[in-house]
């Protein structure tokens, strides 16, 4: 799959760089959250096993690959987001001449590409991936990735710090101090957005984030897929509401891993969740 660069090349069967191209989860039971996820979007496993990446468990939904999922050498579990870039190891390059920190070094992983991992100036992990010729990567349908939020406490450093990397255009809603949601686009299509931490919820024990946004069934909705998470040992830290985006809700799995969920087909006026824990366990 071959990546460019918006307005350089026409947009049809293209990946933009610094468009999310796959997301990972790095968790502290693997078999835990594979049986979670399966039971709440329905994913089936492939296990491949790499001399150099070690193992790694690509997730699909009706045959198409959705997502991967790694066993943590930590102790805590996450959610990454990977963005499409031409060439890895330049990429990493101009991404630590901009300040960010290679966590985890350039590796190659069987049907997916060349990635690394580094953490960016706003004090998040953000992922970069070179993909593979045959790289397969669903998007925008129920039990994939529907959108992605980056939440930081250093908004400003974060829109220059991508700005610089990825040429990203920016449009602002609400106000520096209060409410500040910046969308990123390429081009005309918006890609990605970032969140400002409203200050009063902010605790020693805070940590900037990304909050990658997984489709829900229309013919189940937000509601039954938030039972269902409950069922099977996840929890709920933003109970469903309504947005024009859609009716979202924020869960963490049995193992810890924050991620929201969203039925688009419920787009309307924005509401108000009857609880609000953005940033704490």
């Amino acid at each position: 799959m071959a990546v460019v660069v918006p307005g350089q090349t026409p947009p049809q069967w293209q990946l933009y760089a610094g468009m999310p191209c796959w997301i990972e989860l790095i968790t502290t039971n693997l078999e835990q959250a594979k049986e979670f996820y399966a039971n709440l979007f329905d994913w089936q496993y492939e296990t491949h096993s790499d001399p150099l990446s070690g193992e790694h468990v690509i997730a699909l939904r009706e045959g198409y690959p959705v997502a991967s999922l790694r066993a943590a050498s930590g102790e805590e579990s996450a959610w990454r987001l990977y963005l499409a870039t031409a060439d890895c190891d330049q990429a990493v390059a101009e991404a630590e001449s901009h300040g960010a920190t290679l966590t985890v070094p350039v590796n190659h992983v069987p049907k997916v590409g060349r990635k690394a991992v580094l953490m960016g100036p706003s004090d998040a992990e953000f992922g970069l991936l070179e993909p593979e010729e045959t790289w397969e990567f669903d998007v925008g349908l129920p039990g994939t990735l529907m959108w992605a939020e980056l939440v930081t406490i250093r908004a400003q450093t974060a829109d220059v710090f991508f700005g610089e990397l990825f040429g990203y255009g920016a449009q602002q809603f609400g106000t520096e101090h209060r409410s500040d949601y910046s969308v990123w686009y390429l081009g005309e299509d918006s890609v990605l957005a970032r969140v400002s931490m409203i200050r009063e919820f902010i605790t020693e024990a805070t940590k900037p984030h990304w909050l990658l946004y997984l489709g829900v069934e229309a013919e189940l909705g937000t509601d039954e897929l938030v039972h269902r998470a409950i069922a099977n040992g996840g929890r709920v830290r933003v109970n469903p509401y309504d947005s024009s985006m859609g009716r979202m809700a924020v869960l963490r799995d049995p193992t810890g891993a924050r991620f929201a969920v969203i039925d688009p087909t419920q787009a309307g006026e924005y509401g108000t969740a009857a609880n609000f824990d953005a940033y704490g366990d």
